[in-house]
């Protein structure tokens, strides 16, 4: 047969990348992906990928990918066979009582992976410390929504109903970077007359698209909405979008938010408070979408709620176009937290809390309710009591699909932590700086090699299909936790037939919670994808969630009062606030390995600021915070706050060695990494490469 007349298999599948989850088409030859080509009938990209997604084949066979298990060895990790890493799990973790041992997940695993994780860590390990890297990312937005209405779907809407808007407010949101392809429905939003404020202390490409800006200082924007609350009150605009508890209090505490006020916390002028105010009570359908910048603080949850309030006390929470919704940030950032991974949190938004849904899904699993255990740490908690040897500290960690080295608040205290650990298992596809640490590494599966599901920012659920196997030794994900659970002598549950058994397993846990999936099968989402909730198989999915009676006992939305602070007016004081680039994606495992996706560390800061420190651009400058110092190149940036400095969080030694590992929101978990009191001083040295973590060659 000639070359010719080969015939090129295509897969269609999922990105591994952001929430937005677009659909392309993979390409196979010779058992390999070699393009990637956007479906025009993707439900929210329209045929568009970003350029991360467009490159992500070029992860697939790295050099460095993990192909065997590697087992630590007189300091170093050697290569071994799957019997003997099975059998360090069993020796290690076999006599660990259940709550010295720990588990770390992550917002980019399936589906069925994060109910499969939060099954093995409370049947298996039968341990109450289970959480995952999406306690940075959208904790603060769920609680409050949950506190409020009883449930959270991230975007209660299609995406499509975002051009429907007349006023959009990006409140910490910089799409542009973050979530590229809906900078078609900006473009859309401004094509039909609509106007978008960008609201965030640095001019991004977002705010430039948007044309219209407002900076107000890190940490300050719930007192933003709190001013824009007061304004609605003082010209007539309040009108409940269904009655609430707590709408008395909430008004009573915005009479305290004038525009001097908010004008003089924020750092903007009455006039900016002012013309954001008019334009928002003029609005038909204004929509407040955010994004980490409001979210990512120990007040993180307040503020979310403040935005909410002012929505829902206007008339718009739930209207098409309008209302709020916050910006779900990793690939299955919105399904990795309502399925079990959570450390509060059982299949379906069920709750660990909840003596009936305890056992509900007690029976599913064919143990006894009284055996399921109840929350234990969070996330940053999590990673606190690692290697501690008092009481409630933890011995053992698995670690999977995260990298909390470099993406964990407190980086230096945490990387502490992991070395003082007994065992630390991680499970990854490439060496992170996590698992340079760890003490048996076992190679998983990439996006592109595994089944599943995913749900996006709009609680859409679309099949994830497998295109290629694994390399060498490197098994599924799935089989992998299996595989733990037999070692651990506790193979009940875990012993498959195959993945559609446990994704058929999967499906029916939801049934019956508030994020239910029930109705939904391969053969279903083949057809179509599915807004849940889906109830039954012939049953329609739920476009729009956010609509009166809300999912409390009720019926009866809940409004709060925020309780917020002004960050520090101190002279000359400044704040280190973190966050992304368009070319990297969360901790850089990936990203930072992929020729085609070129960035480089450095610090942004105001040309102003710049000059009182001594510093020109490429200089380096060192920043220190109570929690630690990092050191990087300068970069001048006139569209950023004079009293503010900004850092990416992608690479190793570097942002989240700066931030606090111990304050964190009471309601959400959230440390603070969006305003950490800084200091700028010039480093005359020669900033050394980043370097990655030493792993024995991958045959």
């Amino acid at each position: 047969m000639s070359q010719a007349t080969l015939h090129t298999p295509t897969v269609r599948t999922t990105c591994p990348y952001c929430a937005v989850q677009c659909t392309f088409d993979l390409h196979v030859e010779r058992g390999l992906p070699v393009k990637v080509t956007p479906t025009k009938d993707c439900p929210v990209a329209h045929g568009t990928v970003c350029k991360k997604g467009l490159a992500a084949l070029n992860d697939l066979r790295h050099p460095e990918r993990l192909t065997t298990p590697l087992l630590r060895k007189g300091g170093e990790l050697t290569p071994v066979g799957w019997d003997e890493a099975l059998a360090y799990v069993r020796d290690a973790l076999g006599n660990l009582p259940p709550e010295r041992i720990g588990v770390f997940g992550s917002g980019s695993l399936t589906n069925e992976k994060t109910y499969l994780l939060g099954k093995f860590a409370r049947v298996a390990l039968r341990t109450p410390h289970i959480d995952y890297n999406g306690r940075y990312c959208m904790a603060s937005a769920s609680a409050a929504l949950n506190r409020t209405v009883g449930y959270d779907r991230g975007l209660g809407f299609p995406a499509d109903d975002l051009i429907r808007s007349d006023l959009l407010l990006l409140v910490g949101a910089n799409v542009a970077e973050t979530l590229p392809p809906l900078m078609q429905y900006l473009k859309g939003i401004k094509d039909r007359g609509g106007i978008i404020y960008a609201i965030d202390p640095r001019a991004t490409t977002t705010s430039k698209v948007a044309g219209r800006h407002l900076a107000p200082r890190p940490g300050t924007d719930g007192i933003l909405a709190l001013g824009l609350l007061h304004l609605m009150k003082q010209w007539g605009k309040i009108r409940p979008t269904a009655p609430a508890h707590g709408m008395t209090q909430v008004l009573a505490h915005a009479d305290d938010y004038t525009p001097a006020r908010v004008a003089h916390d924020c750092g903007l002028t009455e006039a900016d408070v002012f013309a954001l105010g008019r334009a928002y009570a003029e609005a038909r359908t204004p929509l407040i979408l955010t994004g980490r910048g409001p979210e990512q603080h120990t007040q993180g949850t307040d503020t979310v709620q403040a935005w909410l309030n002012l929505a829902f006390l206007t008339g718009h929470f739930g209207k098409v176009g309008g209302g709020y919704a916050p910006l779900t940030g990793q690939g299955n950032g919105q399904g990795g937290r309502e399925h079990g991974q959570k450390n509060d949190q059982l299949p379906g938004a069920r709750s660990l809390r909840d003596p009936h849904h305890r056992a509900e899904i007690a029976a599913l699993w064919e143990v006894s309710e009284s055996d399921l255990p109840q929350p234990g740490y969070s996330a940053q908690e999590l990673l606190n009591a690692c290697g501690d040897p008092a009481e409630g500290g933890l011995d053992a960690l698995i670690v999977i699909g995260s990298n909390p080295v470099v993406s964990a608040a407190g980086a230096g205290q945490v990387t502490q932590n992991l070395r003082s650990l007994k065992h630390l298992i991680v499970i990854d596809f490439l060496p992170s700086e996590t698992a340079g640490l760890a003490t048996l590494v076992l190679p998983g599966s990439m996006w592109c090699e595994e089944d599943g599901t995913t749900t996006n920012l709009e609680g859409r659920v679309q099949r994830r299909r497998r295109a290629v196997t694994t390399p060498g030794a490197a098994r599924e994900d799935w089989r992998i936790l299996c595989d733990l659970a037999a070692a651990l002598g506790r193979p009940h549950g875990f012993t498959y037939t195959d993945f559609r058994a446990l994704q058929d397993e999967f499906f029916r846990a939801t049934r019956g919670g508030k994020a239910d999936y029930s109705g939904l099968s391969a053969e279903r989402l083949d057809r179509a994808t599915a807004q849940w909730p889906v109830k039954n198989a012939s049953g329609p999915d739920t476009p729009h969630v956010y609509a009166p009676p809300f999912l409390t006992p009720d019926g009866l939305a809940t409004l709060h009062v925020p309780q917020l602070r002004a960050p520090s007016l101190a002279p000359r004081a400044l704040h280190l606030t973190t966050g992304r680039l368009g070319n990297q994606y969360q901790s850089g495992t990936q990203t930072r390995r992929n020729p085609a996706l070129k960035a480089e560390q450095t610090v942004q800061i105001h040309p102003d600021t710049a000059r009182e420190h001594g510093l020109n651009a490429g200089d380096l400058v060192t920043l220190r915070t109570a929690h630690g110092q990092a050191t990087a190149p300068v970069t001048l940036t006139p569209g950023l706050r004079r009293d503010t400095v900004f850092i990416a969080f992608h690479w190793p030694q570097s942002a989240n060695l700066l931030t606090d590992p111990e304050a964190l929101d009471p309601h959400s978990r959230m440390p603070g990494f969006k305003t950490t009191p800084v200091t700028l001083h010039p480093a005359h040295l020669t900033l050394p490469l980043p370097t990655r973590p030493t792993l024995s060659p991958v045959s």
